[in-house]
């Protein structure tokens, strides 16, 4: 099922993080009422539960200066719950990269050969895995624990919203922040803005193209725009296939 683009004015913004919940055994909590119209359109948190592994595909797509394409690569994700664990595999210039999280321990290897915990690839394992999980598993991940709102009065630039904190053991980047706005005709995002921890510049990005796959509604395509509003960069979900069975060993990191 694909559902409608919205196009309306973004009305509502929500602050949140990427984070991985501190404890996993909690039921979810009751949303704000934005994120609980938003849950409740991509089928509740139940929807989530449902949800034991999946594969798909993210492209990341780069624009220059004008908006012309420069380059597109493809990322090859599987994911399994309970506990998390993830694998991302791309290709790159100097080789073809593994990165993977077995629950316990991340990892990275080039071209089949085990990378040190120094290495970028090995560095970065961890958070990339975080990110897969979010890129197909919000809003329902915002339910989890160590994820709190508080509902903001309309600030200085007319926009009323809800502010998402995050306890400090929870995720890599507690003080990331995430703006995410909605229109009058959907309880659907159709723009996410964020700030980095560590940062004081906006990354700012369109959401289109929200589609259905298994029991899960997921985002499309994340489109970053410029100031001027040329896009700069999309990031693509395809392929999506819910629970097509996954063996563990594939998380498992690689002999030394």
């Amino acid at each position: 099922m694909k559902i409608k683009p919205l196009v309306s004015t973004a009305v509502f913004a929500i602050v949140a993080g990427s984070a991985l919940s501190a404890c996993r055994g909690e039921p979810p909590r009751a949303a704000e009422p934005r994120i609980q119209a938003w849950l409740e359109a991509a089928g509740d948190s139940e929807a989530w539960r449902e949800v034991k592994n999946a594969r798909f595909t993210i492209t990341t797509v780069w624009f220059d200066s004008t908006g012309t394409e420069v380059r597109r690569r493809p990322r090859y994700v599987w994911i399994k719950k309970a506990p998390e664990r993830s694998r991302i595999e791309r290709q790159e210039r100097e080789g073809y990269y593994i990165q993977g999280h077995d629950g316990t321990t991340p990892w990275a290897t080039l071209d089949g050969a085990p990378l040190p915990v120094e290495h970028k690839a090995t560095a970065e394992a961890l958070y990339v895995s975080r990110d897969v999980f979010y890129w197909i598993g919000l809003p329902y991940k915002l339910t989890d624990s160590g994820v709190f709102m508080q509902p903001i009065p309309e600030d200085s630039i007319g926009i009323a919203g809800v502010r998402v904190s995050f306890g400090d053991d929870v995720g890599q980047h507690p003080g990331d922040r995430y703006f995410y706005y909605f229109g009058d005709d959907s309880p659907l995002p159709v723009e996410v803005h964020y700030i980095e921890q560590g940062h004081t510049d906006v990354n700012r990005t369109r959401w289109t193209d929200f589609h259905q796959a298994g029991s899960i509604t997921y985002v499309g395509t994340r489109e970053w725009y410029n100031e001027e509003g040329i896009r700069t960069k999309q990031l693509i979900v395809t392929d999506v296939v819910i629970n097509p069975g996954v063996a563990d060993s594939l998380f498992a990191p690689p002999a030394s």
